[in-house]
């Protein structure tokens, strides 16, 4: 609780101080998008499995000063070691914002639900501090980005990171994202005793910013 506490107290001081000019060079946008994501998994080292799963997310970004941005995304685990619903409910702000980069920093709320490991159920809420970095590569329509969701609460901890590079195509009305990458979570929950969850895998998909 209190390493939590006083990773939210970082993020707030870093975002009140650099978040007002950096929000303001935005009227309204969004992004959306999906990954299909091909996994490894194993529960506490063994009982492997494979997995598909999709993911989608969609983000809005504002003008308001100091109001924080949204980011909601979801994750569907099904197979038959486990099995979860996650849906990720994030305020976040943006540090940096230019052609060269750009850099998000917020608090997450993760609901997982319909949680299944072997014969054990759970059903948690987990917060984690949330970033997120885009690089743009010089003179190129390409990009690299990181998006991490780390969290260490109540005796369990999460840790959900993708690493990858993006396409820009540039259309009329909106721009078109072709991604691909790396993706990794590592789960514990104090509520189960089946130990840690892992997944592991590249993903590809598209997104769109509007």
């Amino acid at each position: 609780m209190k390493k939590l506490m006083l990773s939210s107290a970082v993020v707030a001081a870093l975002v009140l101080g650099a978040a007002m000019p950096a929000q303001a060079a935005t009227l309204l946008g969004v992004q959306a998008g999906a990954d299909a994501w091909f996994a490894n998994g194993n529960v506490s080292n063994h009982s492997d499995f494979d997995t598909t799963p999709t993911s989608y997310f969609v983000s809005v970004e504002h003008f308001i000063p100091l109001v924080p941005n949204f980011r909601l995304s979801y994750n569907n685990i099904n197979n038959g070691t486990v099995a979860f619903n996650q849906m990720d409910y994030t305020a976040y702000y943006e540090i940096l914002d230019n052609d060269l980069i750009s850099l998000d920093v917020g608090l997450t709320a993760s609901k997982f639900n319909a949680g299944k490991v072997s014969k054990e159920h759970f059903d948690n809420w987990q917060p984690s501090v949330y970033g997120h970095a885009v690089v743009g590569i010089p003179m190129t329509p390409l990009s690299a980005f990181t998006t991490i969701n780390a969290g260490h609460f109540d005796g369990s901890r999460t840790f959900d990171g993708l690493l990858g590079v993006q396409w820009t195509l540039p259309i009329p009305v909106v721009d078109l994202n072709l991604r691909a990458g790396y993706r990794k979570m590592d789960y514990k929950f104090d509520s189960i005793n089946a130990g840690t969850i892992k997944l592991d895998g590249w993903f590809a998909g598209v997104s769109i910013d509007i």
